[in-house]
């Protein structure tokens, strides 16, 4: 017979391993991350990138500002790189905030449920997710190869680059909702409670 200090002190060493805590940091790694190195390292590459494009899109923004209204000599690709920044941080950012469950969601239907309630709503709308991001990546895929000779006016990029972003963006939301799908289905314990969403969020 465990202890009962005992006891609750093995649960509360084992509630990240077993994701059903809510993360005291919104870096906290959740239960995939925690069972896959490789998925872990995907998330962290997500996450990296997402910073660095914004990053990116920040000095573009400043350089163009600085060498138009200071050195009245104002740089004519600097504008349209920086839309590209912002829409592959977009992109990007929006895959690793579906690998972290972090997104936003109206929890109305699923506070009424219980477990098993929400367990099924979740993974109801995470099938939603799925097809949806799987479609548009195929469409997405399509139109980036019929843009391959187009060129943008300002940095003569390849538009097919611009387009990739979508592409690249729903291929990560495809495998990260699936992924959820599976742990929803193989470890139903894992899948965030109503209120840990909300409390998620306002980390």
């Amino acid at each position: 017979m465990i202890p009962s200090n005992s006891r609750s002190e093995a649960l509360k060493e084992n509630n990240i391993a077993t994701g059903s805590h809510v993360p005291h940091e919104p870096d906290e790694p959740d239960f995939a991350e925690q069972r896959s190195r490789l998925y872990r390292g995907l998330v962290n590459v997500e996450r990296a990138a997402s910073c660095t494009l914004l990053v990116a899109t920040l000095a573009l923004i400043v350089l163009q500002v600085v060498s138009r209204y200071v050195f009245n000599a104002p740089f004519s690709w600097t504008e349209e790189l920086a839309r590209f920044a912002l829409l592959w941080f977009t992109f990007v950012s929006a895959g690793f905030v579906m690998a972290r469950r972090i997104h936003i969601a109206v929890d109305l239907l699923a506070s009424k449920l219980g477990r098993t309630g929400t367990v099924i709503l979740d993974t109801f709308a995470l099938t939603a997710v799925v097809v949806t991001a799987g479609v548009m990546a195929v469409n997405g895929a399509q139109s980036a190869v019929g843009a391959n000779r187009l060129l943008a006016p300002a940095t003569s990029l390849p538009m097919s680059v611009v387009y990739s972003a979508a592409v690249t963006g729903f291929m990560l939301i495809f495998l990260h909702a699936a992924l959820h799908i599976y742990l929803n289905l193989r470890h139903p314990e894992v899948v965030p409670d109503a209120m840990e969403n909300l409390e998620r969020e306002a980390v």
